[in-house]
């Protein structure tokens, strides 16, 4: 194969680089790989770094790519008639084998696909996605659970699904924590769809390989934050994992949705269902590149975090837990006083529903009484000041949430003579609905009906 034939060359590609070769080479070259990586079959291969021990096993290879002067090295390449590139010393190796590979994608020599293969597991998310790109001509973006772009390439538009599936003029496949989306033309996309999967499956790799690490380096976190809250360590032990008396950081307690049962299966699903939680919960949390601390209390994850804005970020976590999951976070706090902000967490998550984030910082000042008491004290305070039937309730509540009776009998859909009649009802059992006490008594026991409910 001759340059004529192989529009890859050693020299060809040296050339496109802006670099210069020491040693020229007519050889092929396809990909590049660091010594320790390449055996086997090695035509095709650049050698990049100096080789350990003798290069005599590289003499099936394209070429070598060096940051030193390597005399023997130089006179085995001119014997073998191998190439040699000295390489500037600001030239990353990561960025020079990615931008090797978007010469050879651009030529569309199908031997590219297999230094494809060996490039894209080594990407981060953004230089993966531009490979990619190049590989395809489609325009990409990877988005996370909860609906941020994390990276992007081409030109995407500004809206994206929700969902892996495929839809008009998109593509959209699961690829570990989130989705993989490919924009363009039909056609293109149908032929396209093979290295997309592909590459779908690569990065829901990447992401359980960093998953695994995730967990282990989580762990011991964990275990520290439960002996604190516990009363088991000094607070001091969080400096190891970056949590400093001067940072300021937010505790929350975030719980999956409920799975009924008391069977084996139901036990063995609200485990995994925790899980997953505590697993949604580290991504996110790692995504924002700040310390952070994981623990698991039952079913619940407790979550400590250094915050920036903490309303923004407490939203955002909640949308990368699974569907159905509610969380409580405390005040922003800085020093050690965990067992505080635990407390405020646990109170503002008992205020929270399904699918909601509430603050320690937003509850009223009914809602933090309440919330203070046991369940079985809020059921009787409703029993003791709501003796009423469930019709009688839902007139009680138009009228109150109403701005006149006229209109609470219209979401009731009765006449304002009935609501009249069902009101004197109501005052015969409660009294007069219009004196401060009654008012007082009648608007904590429905905070604690709805608390209860929640």
């Amino acid at each position: 194969m001759n340059e004529k034939t192989n529009p890859f060359g050693f020299n060809a590609l040296v050339q496109d680089l802006g670099l210069e070769a020491r040693c020229p080479s007519e050889r092929p070259l396809f990909f590049l790989l660091p010594p320790a990586q390449a055996v086997g079959p090695l035509r095709g291969v650049g050698v990049l770094g100096r080789p350990l021990g003798s290069p005599e096993r590289y003499a099936g290879a394209s070429g070598f790519f060096v940051w030193e002067e390597d005399p023997a090295l130089e006179a085995f390449c001119l014997k073998e008639g191998l190439g040699l590139v000295l390489l500037p010393p600001w030239v990353r190796p990561e960025a020079l084998r990615l931008e090797v590979q978007k010469r050879l994608l651009a030529r569309n020599e199908a031997w590219s696909l297999a230094g494809l293969l060996e490039v894209l597991p080594r990407l981060m998310d953004r230089p993966f996605l531009e490979l990619l790109y190049h590989a395809t001509g489609l325009s990409l973006a990877r988005l996370a659970p909860w609906g941020e772009v994390l990276a992007f390439a081409g030109t995407p538009p500004p809206e994206h699904p929700k969902a892996p599936g495929a839809g008009k003029g998109y593509l959209a496949l699961e690829a570990g924590e989130g989705i993989l989306v490919a924009y363009g033309p039909e056609e293109r996309l149908e032929a396209a769809r093979g290295i997309l999967e592909l590459s779908a499956r690569l990065l829901r790799l990447k992401d359980l390989e960093r998953a695994l690490e995730r967990m282990q380096e989580e762990s011991l976190g964990g275990m520290a934050l439960e002996a604190v809250l516990l009363g088991e360590a000094e607070p001091e032990r969080l400096r190891a994992f970056g949590i400093e008396e001067t940072v300021e950081w937010v505790l929350a307690l975030l719980e999956p949705p409920p799975v009924p049962g008391q069977h084996r299966l139901a036990e063995a699903r609200r485990r995994e269902a925790t899980l997953e939680l505590r697993r949604r919960a580290g991504g996110y949390l790692d995504r924002l590149g700040i310390p952070y601390l994981l623990g698991t209390r039952g079913n619940r994850v407790v979550a400590l975090w250094q915050v920036h804005s903490e309303h923004k970020e407490a939203a955002a976590l909640l949308k990368a837990l699974p569907e159905g999951s509610r969380l409580g976070y405390s005040l922003v706090h800085t020093g050690f006083g965990l067992q505080e902000a635990y407390r405020e967490a646990l109170i503002a998550l008992k205020a929270a529903r399904p699918k909601e984030a509430v603050s320690f910082a937003g509850l009223d000042p009914v809602a933090y009484f309440l919330l203070q008491q046991t369940p079985e004290d809020l059921k009787a305070l409703a029993d003791r000041f709501l003796p009423l039937s469930d019709k009688f309730l839902k007139t009680l509540e138009a009228y109150l949430e109403a701005p006149s009776l006229e209109e609470a009998a219209a979401r009731l859909h009765i006449h304002p003579n009935t609501l009249r009649y069902r009101l004197a009802r109501i005052e015969k059992l409660m009294g007069p609905l219009k004196a401060p006490e009654a008012m007082a008594r009648l608007y904590l026991a429905l905070r604690a009906r709805a608390l209860l409910q929640g």
